[in-house]
């Protein structure tokens, strides 16, 4: 396909992605895998890691003074455990180590200034996304500057949103539950609830973000689809990705060896990088089953 082709001529296909159009799921995944290297995604993922831990203070900073004007009891405390039980222990202590400095000093003037710094590295972490997903599809990265960066904005600010209604139900969805089962008299733990609710809430997260970037984000019209193979890949991917990661690090890495008091920020880093690599590559199956179909279309 001619990468140089103007989006607008670009033929809108309504076949739902799910239409593989003869491909097998092996052949998907070769085919992705491939055009994944092609594409040169790793660079980008690099980015992503990078813009995304620029992200991280001012996003906990902001979560942390609006969760303090809910009128939730143990709002920050549910998060803090959430986290624990999917990251490694070094990357968590990071992070809750982060969660209790900015408790501590939080002011209005570090939230408005956190408001800014997370608008510019939100807005360049969306502009990674969007030049590789372009690429991916093949058409032009030509969006106008201001049409870029305010999507880029809310996008970013919707994120913000979605994890704070996330970290609300991470407290109300036990509650919940608990009473339900009591209620019923099922016989199950409280402990298997907090893990079936925090990582549902975990996947249903997931697999909107992934749904609502490979919709809006690249520059040609697709036809609106809340889940595709490529959310539901990059979803269960990313699941794959961090409990793995963790039972790596925890088990058999040497990372506490190798960058002492860094290991945390490494580690953290790492699994941001690996958490881009499965966005893009569900970005890139979608694109390689759109491929498929404007072939058979033409």
């Amino acid at each position: 396909m001619n990468r140089s082709e103007d989006p607008a001529e670009k033929k809108q296909t309504g076949t739902s992605l799910w239409n593989l159009q003869g491909l097998t799921i092996w052949q998907l995944f070769a085919q992705s895998h491939r055009r994944y290297r092609e594409n040169h995604f790793g660079g980008s993922c690099a980015q992503f890691a990078y813009y995304s831990l620029l992200a991280l203070a001012p996003l906990l900073i902001i979560l942390i003074a609006f969760s303090a004007k809910l009128p939730l009891d143990d709002l920050i405390e549910s998060f803090e455990s959430a986290i624990a039980g999917g990251l490694p222990r070094s990357t968590v202590n990071v992070l809750t180590t982060q969660i209790e400095e900015i408790q501590e000093r939080s002011s209005t003037n570090l939230v408005l200034v956190s408001f800014i710094i997370l608008g510019i590295a939100g807005t360049r972490i969306f502009w990674t996304m969007s030049k590789a997903l372009d690429l991916a599809f093949g058409v032009q990265h030509k969006r106008r500057v201001w049409i870029r960066g305010g999507m880029a904005l809310v996008l970013t600010f919707g994120v913000v949103f979605l994890l704070l209604l996330t970290m609300v139900m991470l407290v109300i969805g036990p509650m919940i539950a608990t009473f339900i089962v009591e209620t019923a008299r099922v016989p199950q733990t409280q402990t298997s609830f907090f893990f079936v609710v925090r990582w549902g809430l975990a996947c249903l997260a997931m697999l909107f973000i992934a749904s609502v970037v490979y919709g809006v984000i690249p520059n040609l019209k697709l036809r609106w689809q809340w889940v595709t193979p490529g959310s539901v890949f990059a979803t269960l991917g990313w699941i794959v990705i961090t409990q793995g990661f963790r039972i790596y690090v925890e088990n058999f890495s040497r990372y506490n060896e190798t960058y002492g008091a860094l290991s945390g920020v490494v580690v953290l880093m790492t699994w941001l990088y690996f958490t881009g690599a499965v966005i893009l590559f569900g970005g890139q199956m979608n694109a390689v089953i759109y491929h498929k179909q404007s072939e058979q279309e033409t």
